[in-house]
């Protein structure tokens, strides 16, 4: 009888299947679906799942009845429409839509790919998966944003090695152009293109064929059941992450990473104010053991003879650099460090510079400020984390410790301009963070009390809150002729919830002007200390939008300069 009538039907199909089905319309999803939300990020970190053909999930879909009409809608960036909904997605709509936009160059990001980081070129030969760096080698762009270069210009992608991910079916023709132009002999060419070929098949080929494992629910199921079973989609089970298969693989040796996390979090309460991740820990820990914090050395290369030898240090060493960011810095709380990921580097070299005399350990924490603030500004942890954080602390110890003159690639490399700055959304949330930071770490006072925020109760602040020119007023007649976002970084206040509220949609130059004498004095200091001017003839004081963002752009060009001890490209004047 249940042989007869399964509760549902379950079966593989391919990525090139499914994206056809979401481009004809015939899988859609159901109109209660949130939209997507996947940031680049988790969309690389699927793609690198897909190309190294390891599991990524299940889908749930539900059949639809030719006699039931059920809300539906396309996937985004799909056309939808041209074929009756046959199938709706219940779990997996984040996977197929990152897939789906990626592999056909639809939505806002294109995805890119090396090619030259699977190959080893001097013997022209195609690596195994394990040696290959897939964080190196993916990578995305936001091509409705102002770039230095273009990645669709082909000449730009044939020197580079790079190709989007939405060409990978059709890429003979580049692969003899880029072979040709790495080798001049004829042979040589044949050879290398044949090499393209193979990475190819071996890499490229699973973004077709790769199989997702689908639930499919008869039509016949109830609207109730429907909505049950969505309500209750991972609600259940704990992820396992690698801290926790070290715990287990690492427990026969004696080395109990819970108990020492425990004890960990109970000597230093600022790991846990900050929500250090242990896998942090560990990937320090592999830092100074291996010099490698990828996921794959981590696993397989960390021993517990390392975790033995530098487990004590390292964590010492996060809560001192939390401390450093804390009080130096500007961080006053986890919400306003820029990348979690940066405390590693930083975690891994801080024992040495705890080992220096006095007089040589000023010196190398100025430098490791500087690194952080270079990092933070050129949002150099936005792609490949693990990888940077590798490179970096390569570097980062000599320099630091032993004055090197070889610095890590966001100081050595720093190109941040002024325009980059003055059009930069609070969206580019490391760069706000920084911007935020900044600003409290130069002495941004509470508008309220005229304290330093870094001497108030943090639990009562709404940082982010609140815009010195509101959307609502910008949009208003003749009141943003060069149309300039409202939601830029430089239109951002730091601010108190009851002040928020007073101050409503007004621009906050007229909220200023309406207070009493003494209360204006006091503002006047208060936006001095955010930056901003308020004289008679400021940008704030004329409620004139632009002025306003050139003045604190050139203020904030300043404080920049002074903390990172390097000098902006001004690419704006005039």
């Amino acid at each position: 009888m249940f042989k007869a009538d399964p509760v549902f039907k379950a079966s593989p199909e391919s990525i090139g299947s499914l994206i056809e089905a979401i481009h004809d319309g015939s899988i859609a999803l159901p109109d209660f679906q949130r939209s997507f939300v996947w940031d680049p990020k988790r969309t690389v970190e699927l793609l690198k799942s897909i190309i190294s053909r390891y599991p990524a999930g299940t889908l749930l879909t539900w059949e639809q009845s030719p006699n039931v009409k059920f809300g539906s809608r396309p996937f985004e960036g799909a056309p939808g429409g041209a074929q009756q909904t046959e199938r709706l997605v219940l779990d997996g709509q984040q996977r197929l839509t990152a897939l789906y936009q990626a592999l056909t160059g639809t939505g806002d990001y294109h995805f890119f790919m090396k090619v030259w980081p699977f190959i080893n070129r001097s013997s022209g030969t195609l690596l195994s998966l394990e040696d290959v760096d897939l964080d190196s080698a993916l990578m995305a762009y936001d091509l409705t944003g102002r770039m230095r270069f273009d990645p669709l210009d082909e000449d730009w992608q044939i020197a580079n090695g790079v190709f989007p991910i939405s060409s990978y079916d059709h890429l003979r023709p580049w692969f003899k152009k880029l072979a040709r132009s790495v080798e001049t002999d004829s042979d040589a060419a044949d050879q290398i293109e044949e090499v393209f070929n193979k990475f190819r098949d071996t890499y490229l080929q699973p973004l077709e064929s790769y199989s997702f494992p689908v639930v499919d629910l008869p039509a016949k199921t109830s609207l109730v059941a429907v909505c049950n079973i969505f309500e209750t989609l991972n609600k259940s089970g704990k992820v396992l992450g690698p801290f926790e298969l070290l715990t287990a693989k690492f427990y026969p040796t004696g080395v109990h990473l819970r108990d020492l996390w425990d004890t960990a979090c109970q000597q230093y309460p600022l790991i846990v104010d900050f929500g250090v991740d242990p896998y942090n820990v560990l990937q320090a820990i592999s830092l100074r053991s291996r010099g490698s914090a990828q996921r794959f050395d981590v696993l397989n290369r960390l021993d517990a003879s390392g975790v033995r030898e530098h487990w004590d240090a390292t964590v010492a060493a996060f809560a001192d650099v939390l401390d450093m960011l804390k009080r130096e810095c500007g961080v006053i709380s986890a919400q306003w460090l820029p990348y979690s990921m940066v405390l590693v580097p930083m975690a891994a070299v801080y024992p040495e510079v705890a080992q220096l005399r006095p007089q040589y350990r000023a010196p190398a924490r100025e430098r490791l400020r500087q690194y952080y603030w270079c990092t933070v500004f050129t949002e150099n942890f936005d792609q490949g984390a693990n990888s940077q954080a590798g490179a970096d602390y390569k570097l980062l110890r000599g320099w630091v410790t032993g004055g090197a003159e070889d610095a890590p690639e966001a100081v050595r490399e720093f190109n941040l301009t002024d325009y980059d700055l003055l059009n930069a959304r609070a969206n580019k949330k490391a760069l706000f963070r920084g911007f935020v930071t900044l600003l409290i770490q130069s002495g941004a006072k509470d508008f309220l009390t005229a304290q330093a925020i870094t001497n108030l109760d943090q639990k009562g602040f709404i940082l982010d809150g609140a815009r010195f020119f509101p959307k609502a007023w910008l949009d208003g007649s003749g009141n943003n002729p060069d149309g300039h976002s409202s939601d830029l970084i430089l239109n951002r206040l730091v601010i108190d919830k009851s002040l928020r509220r007073a101050i409503r949609d007004r621009p906050f130059g007229e909220y200023v002007a309406a207070q009493e004498e003494f209360d204006r004095r006091k503002y006047s200091d208060v936006l001095a200390s955010h930056l901003v001017d308020d004289g008679e003839a400021s940008g704030l004081e004329r409620s004139n939008y632009n002025l306003f963002l050139q003045e604190r752009l050139t203020l904030l060009v300043e404080q920049i300069e002074e903390v990172t001890g390097q000098s902006l490209i001004y690419e704006s004047e005039g």
